[in-house]
């Protein structure tokens, strides 16, 4: 059967049955149970008894007059899980064509057929929660008001609106970039715009051509330090864009909530990260993806590339003996990562590095739902929780191939 997208409205009850339920926190299933949803929430999770006892267990599930009338979905040969979170993507670009995606920003009505488009392919792989990395254009917010407004069909969104960063260097697609004595100002500005969150560059991105370069420091410690605490003084989280142990360090001093790549993270830092409660989002896959692109990139350069992300997939490893908080973000739109399509392919890096399903699976649920902020509407699989679940052929616990057979997506 084809993939059916279950929207559950305000005065909707559903009775569920599932042959396994996931709820994002254990490491094992709870086999064979009822979910019975009213207006998009988990009122209870139960048992599944049989005859009689199934008629009695029924009773406090709505009026008398009504229980009969309660739809049911027997999804007993299925697997149940919460649905997937991709904690940093961009919406803005479409990982194929980064000019003719560009291009696009400037054409509204185009625009919200190509955000229609990668929503879709977003949902297909069972992912009901995205955070927007950001861009200069706004698009972010044009995708989450499309979506409040039910003009488009999509996961739930967090949004950073642009990225901070200093003008003259790395990521102008991402904002304007801030001059000396702008940074307060940028700030109050995202804010008052209403974003989720707040991305901050603080450093460049890796080298393809020269093993353990990265581009330069954007911002010092104190206005990094500064930063931080108006973000949070907002009510804000703040995402940073980190790469060298340097850049890490210095985000995590400065009290950041997440690390975004983190490549070239040395073991104590990652110590630090898991000490001060601070999330990583590794992006394997926008760097792994490349070794395939023997068109662009020179034996050398494939070298290095190789080498870079296997590296990413040690400190990952390392990562998770030491406790830091894992999420898994594909930065879908990068160069070789369309949306939706990168996400498996990171989940597999992860075990490639050496992380088990039901560890992964929690990064990709309520680990990713707290780093994006988006805990209140994905991740978890509890009583008076929202009902935003997949549900996937196979026992994604044994063979995170499983989530490639989903059969039913539950948005509420």
């Amino acid at each position: 059967m084809e993939l059916e997208i279950v929207k559950l409205r305000p005065g909707d009850s559903l009775l569920v049955r599932a042959g396994r339920l996931f709820s994002g926190k254990e490491d094992c299933f709870r086999v064979n149970v009822f979910l019975f949803i009213r207006g998009g929430v988990i009122e209870r999770i139960f048992a599944a008894p049989g005859g009689e006892k199934l008629k009695k267990a029924l009773k406090n599930l709505g009026k008398e007059e009504q229980k009969e009338q309660i739809p049911f979905l027997d999804l007993s040969r299925l697997t149940i899980l919460p649905g997937l979170v991709d904690c940093h993507v961009h919406l803005a670009l479409d990982g194929e064509d980064f000019q003719k995606a560009a291009r696009s920003w400037a054409a509204p009505e185009e625009m919200k057929k190509h955000l229609a488009r990668r929503l879709a392919n977003t949902l297909a792989r069972g992912v009901l929660a995205v955070r927007d990395g950001g861009d200069r254009a706004g698009i972010g917010f044009l995708a989450r008001e499309m979506i409040k407004s039910g003009t488009l069909f999509g996961p739930h969104i967090t949004i950073t609106g642009s990225a901070l960063r200093k003008s003259g260097m790395y990521g102008s697609f991402l904002g304007a970039g801030v001059n000396k004595g702008e940074l307060a100002g940028s700030l109050k500005r995202l804010i008052a715009a209403g974003v989720d969150q707040i991305k901050v560059l603080v450093s460049g991105i890796v080298s393809f051509r020269e093993y353990g370069r990265v581009g330069p420091l954007q911002f010092g410690p104190e206005e990094l330090n500064i930063l931080v605490a108006e973000a949070h003084r907002a009510g804000l989280k703040v995402m940073a864009h980190a790469n060298s142990d340097q850049a890490v360090t210095m985000a995590a001093r400065a009290g950041v909530d997440s690390i975004e790549h983190g490549y070239f993270i040395g073991r104590s830092t990652l110590a630090m990260l898991a000490e001060l409660d601070i999330s990583w989002v590794p992006t394997v896959v926008p760097v792994a993806s490349q070794v395939r692109r023997s068109d662009l990139f020179s034996q050398e350069q494939l070298r290095v590339i190789e080498k870079t992300y296997k590296k990413q997939l040690e400190a990952i490893g390392e990562a998770a003996v030491l406790g830091v908080r894992l999420g898994v973000g594909t930065d879908a739109g990068a160069p070789g990562v369309p949306h939706g399509e990168g996400y498996l392919e990171e989940l597999a890096l992860y075990r490639q590095a050496g992380l088990k399903p039901a560890f992964i699976l929690r990064a990709a649920t309520a680990g990713g739902a707290k780093i994006a902020g988006a805990a209140q509407k994905v991740g978890l699989l509890e009583e008076g929780r929202p009902a935003s679940l997949i549900a996937v052929e196979g026992n994604p616990l044994a063979d995170l191939n499983a989530l490639k057979k989903i059969k039913y997506c539950f948005l509420s």
